[in-house]
């Protein structure tokens, strides 16, 4: 991979803002802070309320903090002065203890707090309200994996399904208010699930995941490439003592068998935490594609019939080390290495049928596609954290390397049908190869530096290199021999370069914990390299460009600790590979697909308005947001004048989207809590400088219902609706997409079991499909999936139990 130099004025920046970090004093001394784990039986304890009064005056809350998924808490810039500190949590007994914050012994670390369950409380309440399975945050909102119980045994693909403000189609694609957001795997960009920008979640076990994070408008210090936000999926590890382990196995069946099974194993001292997990995941899925399509322009072919039926065998394997050393309080590496090995075996039957205008038959034919795909990854990561007297300035460093190896191996063959659906003629065979070696490594440096009482500076530095060979043969049955086709075979390499650096400053008027205003602006700049060309030059492209990324974050919050939010960010999206990757899959014939490679990167302004309004048994987020896209990316399909459609990427000029998104949560009784989110957006296209015809107002929106009920004690049911209106896209609109999932857990042998039960789709009503046209063609396409299946779980930990249980999330619904 040819390297190039970074230029002057990165070097530069670069070393202005280290300088500046240095240099800048630090936070006043007269102030502390107090931090701790909150725990019960050795388990974290999340969102509890610990909050400081004053011994003579205890009904003051001088200042309070909620604690987080780890238990953990941070009350900052805490003045001098006797306190008492208070844990309150319902279901448990108050905790007090008296903390003095003195000159010279501002800072305390109380480590571990153990707080007991109220035995009186529990005795007289048989049934107790569930977590909520939404939390909101000022940046988005975050859902934790073990709560969604009706996607046990699938992938993170699954999970998004069911969250707020996502849309999954039938290829495991996710968008978040119509685009394709940025994923994250703890936090940094992981080649794990494939080096392009549009992750394959499917890759990822819900079984490993902990919880999933989404950012609607991310600020300055994250990458720009994230025009529909960010997905971060933080993986589970165990933070208790001593050894601890967990397993989960789990069989069903839709029209085909499922079965899957999960490892857990972790050992931790004061220095050294080790870990190491493993997930698999087999099945044998169905799917049945129904397509017709008028071809104007042809009499002879006018009417085009297609029915497809596959018969798929997809496997998951994933594997999981880990390694933490904590030498002391101040220094912490952290070691990861990631395997995954995917593969599918897709066996795929075709037949086409053309008739006339006065539907009298043509031709027919039967395709069958025997594919094969194999893959190979794996991730290494090193992150260094330094910590200091003060825990809100912090250094860390992070190193990640990811290897990728895929193969893809296609048998086609065709034969000619009569219109009794005899054999006519002789069957052509043909062969097909994909062979792809991928390469993703980051290094990112970042800062946080506090600034007097009521500010932090954040800056930092951050490099991804990207490196794509592609090897890509069709070959043609001929004369005994399988001939290569020069005009259809190629190798395409692909080399990119981001080098980025930022600086954001947050502030805030009152306490930290509790401000009145908070705010925050930064800038990025991102300089960008990247190149690609075909092995005999037929495709080749070269970009080089630097762009400037502001963004500004504005709060205000109410008495009541309600708030407003309005923010702005200039983002990009840049082609991913498969975007740009001239090679066409011709699996099948008449409907093809192709990258673009002279397609040019978005670039955005977007805007958000939002409102949060918390209650005591309810909460309501609203939001509105504003989107404007140069050179905006949409499908697009060419018919040819043989009657095979190209689909492919192409640039249409500006465009804006004008959307709204409200979350509602309601728990009308202990046992019974909801959740309804709905996400509705018009895409206007002001000019299509490409010149093609499409449609200039697209229409959106789709809701999602969740409702748990605790049934008895330890246990939970969940159901969960989701409704997908008919969408517009540029050439017609898709159908709608609705269906129902039911999952029931309980919980047995005092805790350390779980039993579960899914159902997917329990009306088999899921399908997809659109409805497209052009001046030369109609077309109607319907894909359905055996999506409604049957599970049964069961998992069991020892030891110490982990933060989420093995089993939690075990469920693959496509």
């Amino acid at each position: 991979m040819k390297i190039v130099p970074v230029k002057a004025f990165s070097i530069h920046i670069l070393c202005t803002l280290l300088v500046l970090t240095v240099s800048i004093s630090l936070q006043a001394q007269d102030f502390g802070w107090i931090k701790g784990v909150v725990k019960e039986n050795n388990k974290p304890v999340e969102f509890a309320n610990v909050f400081l009064t004053l011994p003579r005056d205890t009904t003051k809350i001088v200042l309070g903090v909620v604690t987080d998924s780890d238990g953990r808490f941070l009350l900052d810039n805490v003045p001098p002065e006797d306190y008492t500190l208070n844990i309150r949590m319902i279901g448990f007994t108050l905790k007090q203890l008296p903390i003095s914050i003195r000159p010279g012994a501002q800072n305390i670390d109380l480590h571990e707090i153990a707080i007991e369950a109220d035995v009186h409380q529990l005795n007289a309440v048989e049934v107790t309200a569930m977590r909520d399975l939404i939390q909101r945050t000022e940046e988005g909102y975050v859902v934790k994996a073990s709560e969604n119980i009706t996607q046990i045994g699938g992938s993170a693909a699954d999970l998004l399904k069911n969250m707020p403000g996502v849309l999954v189609n039938s290829d495991g694609d996710v968008t978040i208010r119509g685009k394709t957001p940025l994923t994250l795997i703890n936090g940094r960009i992981s080649g794990i699930a494939g080096i392009d920008r549009s992750a394959q979640l499917e890759r990822i076990p819900a079984s490993s995941i902990e919880r999933i994070e989404i950012i609607n408008n991310p600020s300055a210090k994250y990458d720009a490439d994230a025009e529909g936000g960010i997905i971060n999926i933080v993986l589970k590890k165990n933070e208790d003592r001593g050894t601890n382990g967990a397993f989960a196995v789990g069989m069903g069946r839709g029209s085909r068998y499922r079965l899957n099974a999960s490892m857990l194993l972790n050992h931790k001292t004061r220095k050294w935490n080790v870990g190491a997990a493993y997930d698999n995941w087999y099945t044998t899925r169905t799917r049945r594609v129904t397509g017709d399509r008028i071809n104007y322009d042809l009499s002879d072919e006018h009417f085009l019939a297609q029915r497809r039926f596959d018969e798929r065998l997809i496997f998951y394997q994933n594997a999981k080390t880990t390694v933490d050393f904590t030498p002391n309080e101040k220094n912490s590496f952290n070691f990861e290495a990631l395997w995954a090995f995917p593969g599918e075996n897709n066996n795929e039957t075709l037949k086409n049928t053309y008739t006339t205008s006065e539907n009298e038959f043509t031709s027919r034919n039967q395709r069958h596609s025997n594919e094969i795909r194999r893959s190979h990854a794996l991730e290494l990561s090193l992150l260094y954290t330094r910590h200091f007297d003060n825990p809100a300035k912090l250094l860390s460093v992070n190193v990640s390397n990811t290897f990728n190896i895929e193969k893809e191996n296609t048998d086609i063959d065709t034969q000619p049908l009569t219109e009794q659906d005899d054999a006519s003629g002789d069957i052509s065979l043909q062969r097909t190869h994909v062979y792809q070696k991928t390469n993703l490594a980051n290094i990112a440096l970042d800062y946080a530096q506090p600034i007097a009482k009521n500010g932090t500076l954040e800056m930092g530095y951050k490099s991804i290199f990207r490196y794509l060979n592609s090897d890509f043969i069709r070959a043609n049955f001929t004369n005994e021999e399988y001939i290569t086709d020069p005009l259809n075979s190629n190798i395409f390499d692909f080399h990119e370069q981001i080098h980025a650096v930022y600086t954001q400053f947050t502030g805030w008027t009152g306490e930290k914990e509790a401000p009145l205003w908070k705010y925050n602006a930064g800038l990025r700049a991102e300089k960008v390299w990247n190149n690609g060309k075909t092995r005999d030059d037929s495709e080749a492209f070269k970009n080089e460009y630097f762009n400037l990324f502001p963004s500004a974050n504005l709060f205000y919050y109410t008495p009541q600790r309600n708030y407003f939010k309005l923010s702005y960010t200039r983002r990009i999206a840049r082609p991913g590979l498969g975007q740009l990757n001239p090679f066409t899959d011709i699996t099948d014939s008449l409907n093809q697909h192709s990258g673009n490679s002279r397609l040019k990167p978005e670039i955005i302004h977007a805007f958000e308005l939002g409102y949060n309004y918390t209650l005591p048994k309810a909460s309501l987020s609203l939001s509105a947001f504003y989107r404007l896209r140069k050179n905006a990316i949409f499908s697009y399909t060419i018919l040819d004048e043989n009657g095979v459609a190209l689909s492919l990427p192409m640039n249409f000029g500006t465009a804006s989207t004008l959307g709204m998104e409200a979350i509602a949560s309601y728990n009308p009784f202990s046992f019974w809590s909801m959740n309804l989110s709905l996400s509705a957006y018009q895409t206007h296209i002001d000019n299509t400088e490409s010149g093609a015809e499409l449609s200039t107002n697209l229409v959106s929106w789709y809701s999602k219902l969740i409702q748990n009920f605790t049934l008895f004690k330890e246990s939970k049911l969940q159901v969960i609706g989701n409704y997908t209106s008919p969408s517009a896209v540029p050439q017609g609109k898709s159908i709608a997409v609705y269906f129902v999932d039911i999952g029931f857990q309980q919980r047995i042998m005092k805790g350390k079991g779980r039993l579960g039960l899914v159902v997917t789709d329990v009306f088999n009503t899921q399908q997809y499909g659109f409805i497209t046209s052009d001046y030369n063609f109609e077309s109607n396409r319907h894909v359905k999936i055996d999506t409604r299946a049957v599970l049964i779980t069961f998992g069991y930990t020892f030891g110490t139990s982990f933060k989420e249980n093995l089993m939690d999330n075990k469920f693959e619904n496509d």
